[in-house]
């Protein structure tokens, strides 16, 4: 999943020790838990070595798990209330479910997608046993770090973001989509529901032409990018800058 993730290239980690990379394969169900505990890991092994380390992303609470110490151990699970909401989605669909949860605990349903059934049906398991899930997004011990915030222009960061898709398909990502599903990369796993596979499968399909697959994925990520900001604007630590007028960098010291 090199191209569609937008992974370093091999000359770039050539240049800076990248971490956190190929951890997983695409058919392994990775999570939040799973990211916190490596990546804690791989940060303290840096700082025993006295290396500064730059975390880099936009996953919400991967970056708050990480860096916050939320007790993620401690949300409550149920397989059977899962596999309900399963079912119901299934039969409901994605907006229902997502409806309930907003009924529930308004600000998880604002941090997540309706179409990202798979977090929405997590969300909607924890707010059915414990009634929120706001509630256990507790911190545990915190790891100190400078926050800086990326907010160009919206029509420059518009701009950006049509112009990554399309580099992805210069680059190879209907290739790439193509070898994932011939190694038996199921469109229903969780590595599929994002970045843009869906849409370049369906192309591959034949069920939509490429400029709809481009335009699909333009549009995801866009609403993506907002989500992101919905987010982090309720860090009051992070220190907001326009890179297109200012070097972020000099805020890091």
């Amino acid at each position: 999943m090199d191209v569609a993730t937008a992974k370093p290239t091999p000359e770039e980690r050539r240049r800076v020790p990248h971490h956190m990379l190929d951890v997983a394969d695409p058919t392994e169900r990775y999570d939040a838990a799973r990211y916190q505990r490596e990546a804690r890991a791989v940060l303290a092994d840096l700082e025993r070595r006295r290396v500064r380390a730059i975390v880099v992303g936009g996953t919400g609470l991967y970056v708050r798990a990480l860096l916050d110490g939320l007790d993620l151990g401690a949300v409550p699970r149920d397989p059977a209330v899962r596999a309900q909401l399963e079912r119901e989605a299934e039969s409901l669909g994605a907006d229902a479910l997502h409806a309930r949860l907003a009924a529930l605990d308004p600000a998880a349903a604002a941090s997540v997608d309706a179409r990202n059934v798979r977090r929405v049906i997590r969300y909607l398991e924890v707010a059915t046993l414990a009634g929120g899930v706001s509630a256990f997004w507790s911190r545990g011990p915190a790891i100190p770090a400078t926050k800086i915030g990326l907010r160009p222009p919206r029509d420059v960061l518009a701009a950006r973001i049509e112009g990554r898709v399309r580099d992805m398909v210069a680059r190879g990502v209907l290739e790439e989509t193509a070898r994932l599903l011939a190694s038996g990369v199921e469109l229903t796993l969780p590595s599929m529901s994002g970045h843009g596979y869906p849409h370049w499968v369906r192309h591959l399909r034949g069920e939509i032409d490429l400029e709809t697959a481009i335009a699909l994925t333009v549009r995801d990520t866009r609403a993506y990018s907002k989500r992101q900001m919905t987010w982090f604007r309720r860090d009051e630590a992070i220190r907001w800058c326009d890179p297109t007028v200012a070097d972020p960098l000099e805020d890091v010291a």
